[in-house]
């Protein structure tokens, strides 16, 4: 008999929307019902500024000399930054790792 898992797996997209929406919470004061587009809510709309996103790449571990905070601004929506994470690799610590 074939019993399928209570759970799903965890995508590592998952696990960066997680990441990046508690960094959000923390720095912005917001939870899930601010999100009126859902993933997709532009964050200035939910209070990011300049001062903010500094603060945001410090949570997240974005490597501020590199061109990924440029590349998070020119998409500030938790989808925006999911797909940037993902592919960012060593330049943000908020992605996430294989085993070593």
């Amino acid at each position: 008999m074939d019993a399928k898992p209570e759970w799903a797996p965890v995508s590592d997209k998952d696990v960066l929307r997680t990441r990046i929406f508690t960094a959000l919470c923390e720095v912005l004061y917001i939870d899930d019902s601010d999100l009126a587009d859902g993933d997709d809510t532009d964050l200035r709309d939910l209070g990011l500024d300049s001062v903010r996103f500094v603060l945001l790449m410090k949570h997240l571990g974005v490597d501020r000399e590199s061109e990924l905070p440029a590349r998070l601004a020119a998409d500030l929506s938790i989808n925006g930054w999911v797909r940037e994470l993902a592919v960012a690799g060593p330049m943000c610590a908020a992605t996430p790792r294989g085993p070593a």
